[in-house]
């Protein structure tokens, strides 16, 4: 097992969903996220979704409804992603020029088998 930290920022366009993904997971290699941390620094969004992406499909497994400007949000439960797989966050409600950013850190360790 080694230390893992990933972080992602952007600016919003204003689209509808607003995505920030980690790098794919590489192959023989698994992740746990123990911490991950999502923020709208700018304005306040409709909801904050924490999830994993899975063969281009965006798979949610946690939501914050009513997302505060400049406020931290932080997951409850480990995320854990197999080799091919992404962390996503999707602001969901922003405004253009919005500044999102992405914080996670956790361990990364060998698949089974590698």
């Amino acid at each position: 097992m080694t230390p893992l930290l990933l972080s992602a920022d952007k600016q919003s366009a204003g689209d509808t969903n607003e995505d920030l993904d980690s790098a794919r997971v590489p192959e023989n290699e698994s992740w746990r996220l123990d911490h991950v941390s999502a923020e709208d620094k700018t304005t306040a969004c409709t909801s904050l979704r924490v999830g994993i992406v899975r063969g281009g499909v965006f798979y949610p497994l946690e939501e914050q409804i009513t997302v505060v400007a400049a406020t931290l949000y932080s997951s409850v439960q480990p995320v854990h992603l197999l080799a091919g797989q992404q962390l996503r966050v999707r602001f969901v409600g922003t405004t253009s020029a919005d500044k999102l950013t992405l914080i996670a850190n956790g361990v990364r360790y060998p698949s089974v088998g590698a």
